[in-house]
C-alpha cells in the first residue's frame, strides 16, 4: 500500500492563515464578520476531510505477513458485525460463523482430540462428531435440546 502525504497543501494552508492573521486587524468590521466564520468553516471542512481519508485508509488497509500468531482472530463485515471467529486455547480450538444479529449458525470445534461440527437453526441443532476411536455420530436435536434423530 502506498501512503501519500499531502504536506505541501497543509503547509500552504497554514501559511495562508498566518498571513491572513497579520492583516486581520486592518480589515473593516463587515469583512471581519465574514472572514472569521469562513475560516472556521474551511478549517472544519479540512479536518473532516482528513478524518474521512483516515477512516478510508483504516478500512482498506491490507496486511501481508509471513507468519501471524494469535489466540483469537475475528472477521467483521463492512458494518462492523463479527461474522467469523477463530480461537485457540489449551483445551479446544473453535471456529464459529455468525449471522448479522451475532447468532452462532455454524461451529467447528476440536475439543480433547474429538472434532465436532454443529449447525444451529432457530428450532434445533444438527451435530456431527467423531469419537477418539474414529467412529462418527450424527444427532439432530429439537428446540428443547431433546434428541429427534441419532445415528450411531
Amino acid at each position: 500500500m502506498i501512503v501519500k502525504k499531502d504536506w505541501p497543501k497543509l503547509l500552504a494552508l497554514i501559511i495562508f492563515f498566518m498571513l491572513l492573521g497579520g492583516y486581520y486587524d486592518r480589515l473593516s468590521v463587515q469583512t471581519r464578520t465574514f472572514i472569521l466564520p469562513a475560516l472556521i468553516f474551511v478549517a472544519a471542512a479540512f479536518v473532516l476531510g482528513k478524518l474521512r481519508q483516515l477512516q478510508y485508509e483504516i478500512r482498506t488497509s491490507r496486511v501481508t505477513a509471513y507468519e501471524m500468531v494469535t489466540q483469537q482472530l475475528s472477521f467483521a463485515d463492512v458494518d462492523g458485525n463479527e461474522r467469523i471467529a477463530i480461537s485457540a486455547s489449551a483445551e479446544s480450538t473453535l471456529m464459529s460463523f455468525y449471522d448479522t444479529s451475532h447468532a452462532e449458525l455454524l461451529t467447528l470445534e476440536l475439543k480433547d482430540g474429538e472434532p465436532q461440527f454443529r449447525m444451529t437453526g432457530e428450532k434445533g441443532i444438527a451435530l456431527l462428531t467423531i469419537s477418539e476411536d474414529g467412529r462418527p455420530s450424527f444427532t439432530i436435536r429439537g428446540e428443547g435440546d431433546d434428541v429427534i434423530w441419532s445415528a450411531p
